[in-house]
Parts: C-alpha cells; sequence; structure tokens
C-alpha cells in the first residue's frame, strides 16, 4: 500500500477484535500493544470484544471514544458449577469419573501440572494435550508424545493450556463438557479471570458445551495490592526511572553507565520503546492484582462471578489430605526420609478422617508412586515408621519380619504348636525351637536370614525374661498363650 501511495489511515477503517488481550497478554508478550500505535493514527477505528477491559490509555478519551454495550434481549448467560476446593485433584478425579462416557476439555495453562494430572489419575492413553510448539518439545522430553500444537482429533480427555482460551473457533458436532481448572498453590498463573478468560475459554466452542465447570482452590497468601498501592508504587518507580533517564552523560562512558541503569530497572518494561508510559502494562499489572485477589479466598472468587455472564451454581469440596500436601510431598522427594515422613503423615490425617479406609483409598488419594510408603503404613502403622526414623531399609526389613509373623502365627501354625505344648510347660529352648523350625519348613513359610529364638517363641506364649535351666540345658517357661485358639 505504501509503494502506492494508498493513504492507509484515511481510507481504511481499523478494528480491533478482542481488545482486552493488549491489556491481559502484555506482561509476558511485551510487543503485544505495539499495534496500538498504528490504531490511533487511523481516522476511523473501533475496538470491539465480548469481554474488554476498559484501558486507562488518555488518547481513547483524547480521540472521544465512546463505549457502546451490546445487551441481548434474552438470557444469553451460560450454566457454570463452581466447586472451590482445598484438593483439585480429588475433584477432578470425582468429576472425570461421572463424565467416564463424554468428551472433556480441560482448560489448564501449566504442562507440568497437566502432565502431573495426567499420572495422577491415569489418564494415559486416553487423553491429549493441545499446547505451543515449545511445550510439545517439551512434554516430548518428558516421555510425553500425545501432545500437538494444533488441535485437531480429540481424546475423551483434553488439556487445552491459554494459547487456545482465545483466538480459536472450536467446531465440534457434539457439546463437550468444559472444565477450567485453577492450582494456585503449584501453578499461580492457571488462575484465570471469571469476567474474560473464563467467558472466551468457554466461548471457543461454536456449537456450545454441555456444561461448564471451573475447579480452583484459593491461598489467604497470595499478596495482592489495592489499586491505589500499586499506582503509588509504579509512580514512584516510574519517578526514578525518568530522574536517571533526564542525567545528561558526560562521555561514552557515562552514557553506557546511564543505559545500563536504565535497563536493569524492572520498571523499564513499563516503558513504551520511545521511553514513554506504557499504560497497557499499567493496566495489565492492575489486572494481574485483581486476580490475586479474587483466589485468596472462596468468597472472593464467588463475588467475582457475580458480575461475569454465568448462571452460577457454587460448591465446596474439603478433603483431610490437600493441595498444599501434595506440594510438600513433590518438594521432599529431593530427601527419602523427608518423603516419608511427609507421606506418613498425611496418612495418618487421612486414617483420623476415614477410621474404616481401606489400602486401595489411600493409594488412590496419593497415587501409584506413594505404594511402597502405603503399604507399609498399612503393616507397621505411623508409630512404627517414626521409630524407625523413616528409613527405608529398616522400614522395608520390618516389613518382611511382620509379613513372616503374620504367616508364623497363621491358624494351622497356632493349632500345631498349641497341640504340642501348653501354658505352664518347662521345654528346652533347643527342643522348642527345632520344632518351631521343624513346622516353619514342613508349611513352606519363607523364613530366609531369621533365626528361630526366643522372638519366635515369643508368638505363640508370654516367656519371662530369665532363662530357666532343665537337665543342665537352657529352658523357656511357657507362659500365657498369644492365641487362643
Amino acid at each position: 500500500m505504501h509503494e502506492l501511495e494508498i493513504p492507509v489511515y484515511k481510507d481504511y477503517f481499523l478494528l480491533f477484535d478482542e481488545c482486552e488481550k493488549a491489556i491481559q497478554d502484555v506482561g509476558y508478550r511485551g510487543d503485544i500493544y505495539l499495534p496500538v500505535e498504528d490504531f490511533f493514527k487511523f481516522e476511523n477505528k473501533a475496538m470491539v470484544s465480548a469481554t474488554p477491559i476498559v484501558p486507562s490509555d488518555p488518547r481513547f478519551e483524547e480521540n472521544g471514544f465512546k463505549i457502546l454495550k451490546l445487551v441481548p434481549t434474552y438470557d444469553s448467560r451460560i450454566e457454570l458449577t463452581l466447586c472451590t476446593t482445598n484438593n483439585t485433584v480429588a475433584v477432578m478425579r470425582k468429576l472425570l469419573k461421572r463424565l467416564e462416557n463424554e468428551t472433556v476439555c480441560v482448560f489448564l495453562n501449566s504442562t507440568e501440572t497437566i502432565l502431573s494430572l495426567i499420572y495422577a489419575l491415569r489418564l494415559q492413553g486416553r487423553s491429549r494435550v493441545f499446547c505451543s510448539e515449545k511445550s510439545v518439545r517439551k512434554l516430548k522430553q518428558m516421555n510425553f508424545t500425545d501432545a500437538s500444537e494444533t488441535l485437531d482429533e480429540l481424546a475423551p480427555v483434553n488439556f487445552l493450556t491459554s494459547r487456545f482460551y482465545a483466538a480459536v473457533d472450536i467446531k465440534l458436532d457434539y457439546k463437550p463438557h468444559v472444565i477450567l481448572l485453577t492450582d494456585v498453590m503449584r501453578a499461580p498463573f492457571s488462575a484465570v479471570d471469571p469476567q474474560t478468560e473464563v467467558v472466551q475459554a468457554i466461548g471457543r466452542f461454536r456449537n456450545g458445551v454441555a456444561r461448564a465447570y471451573h475447579i480452583a482452590n484459593t491461598s489467604d497468601n497470595l499478596q495482592c495490592l489495592t489499586r491505589e498501592a500499586l499506582e503509588r508504587r509504579l509512580t514512584g518507580e516510574e519517578n526514578i526511572y525518568n530522574q536517571i533517564r533526564q542525567i545528561q552523560p558526560d562521555g561514552e562512558d557515562e552514557a553506557q553507565a546511564r543505559f545500563q541503569a536504565l535497563n536493569g530497572m524492572a520498571y523499564k518494561r513499563f516503558v513504551t520503546r520511545d521511553g514513554n508510559r506504557n499504560h497497557f502494562m499499567w493496566d495489565n499489572a492492575w489486572t494481574d492484582e485483581q486476580i490475586k485477589a479474587y483466589y485468596r479466598y472462596p468468597s472472593t472468587l464467588t463475588a467475582a462471578y457475580k458480575s461475569a455472564p454465568f448462571r452460577l451454581t457454587v460448591c465446596t469440596a474439603h478433603y483431610p489430605i490437600t493441595d498444599a500436601d501434595r506440594l510438600r510431598r513433590e518438594k521432599a522427594k529431593m530427601n527419602t526420609r523427608e518423603l516419608w515422613r511427609e507421606v506418613v503423615g498425611q496418612l495418618a490425617k487421612l486414617q483420623t478422617a476415614h477410621s474404616d479406609m481401606e489400602p486401595a483409598f489411600l493409594q488412590e488419594e496419593l497415587g501409584n508412586e506413594f505404594a511402597a510408603i502405603v503399604q507399609a503404613f498399612t503393616i507397621l502403622g505411623a508409630k512404627r515408621m517414626e521409630e524407625l526414623g523413616y528409613s527405608r531399609s529398616k522400614i522395608e526389613a520390618a516389613m518382611t519380619r511382620t509379613e513372616e509373623n503374620v504367616l508364623l502365627t497363621a491358624p494351622k501354625m497356632q493349632e500345631a504348636v498349641y497341640a504340642q505344648y501348653k501354658t505352664g510347660d518347662l521345654v528346652a529352648c533347643s527342643e522348642i525351637n527345632n520344632f518351631l523350625h521343624r513346622l516353619i519348613v514342613n508349611n513352606g513359610i519363607p523364613f530366609e536370614g531369621r533365626r528361630v529364638d526366643r522372638k519366635v517363641v515369643k508368638l505363640f506364649f508370654e516367656i519371662e525374661d530369665d532363662t530357666k535351666r532343665l537337665g543342665g540345658q537352657k529352658a523357656f517357661l511357657l507362659g500365657k498363650k498369644m492365641f487362643e485358639f
């Protein structure tokens, strides 16, 4: 057009679609605001979006912009269930089980969290991940190959990252169930704005959705600023930046020092290429603070949905084992003893909440990777594992002995021992030890590495600590039976 000398800014109308992205994405895509610089050069122009964020750039007011809001004459709200929970994985497991015969699309902006979830919920072979080319490569390096940067054939369970939250039309001949998942404990950037990003994600499905869900945890540890506090901080940083910028260097060395000082300042990202305030970055910073405030408490997240276009159903789900516990398990993996201590503590919490729990329930709550700890906890209990110092080798040895003792005291063993001996008998140690050894061998009980001695005899009878004598030999005085056969 330049070569044809066409007056673009005069002859053409510029329509800027999904205008909120210039604010929401500028934090990690710094140049996304650049088209706005051209936007203001057009004589005829407009911005449009189903989920706009009103920008603070003064040029909009200077150019006489007006806000026109189109309101439907019918109820266009989408039904959405918001579930606030302290265990997002447990809620996902429960919901996916209910939807096991449906197609499910999960929006979650963290490939590492997605992969962790796939393994935790055993979704390998029935799930796909749609993400950026860079993330596809990353997942393949982690031995997960069901990933693609293009939205093609769907699996029963599909995970989509932020690149599919907007600007993509997903046309299906059926209506999938859509889940937005937020885990601010593990992935703070998985938090989504109910008034913009949630609306846009669900809106990707042009033929509608069967049902929409948002599963989210919250954390009062999220630090956020009020708008006044944020503007005060940014204004202070801007003043310092401009003071350094206005220094007139004396020579090349000072010019280089000033250049390095300006580029080393955190405020540099809030400045446009020509050195002016980047209003879109300021708006982005405030949007981030708002979203953090939403996810501090279940009540604040619910309140954020009140002005969003949804028919909202709210539920809560609390579990004895939480997302925070899961994060502690992951951090403890670098140290085996610390991991075992952490997991045993969490299993004890589960046991308190569910006194009749089965090992399978424990393993489902924590995942297959902790099967060995669950088994040890079931056999030995928390107190015994603590006594063993959470040493894996000691625990495994104790488990072996415990399992052997279960076999040694089986009903048929009790019957044979109590048929041979009774309370009050004074028996030579060698005699009863040899008898028990033959009994163990004849019954095919694995007993490698252990010697038949006082400890084995005490499985069947109480024995006094001091050793008796019988015909010059050491002997046991058999006390009360340990079992009533």
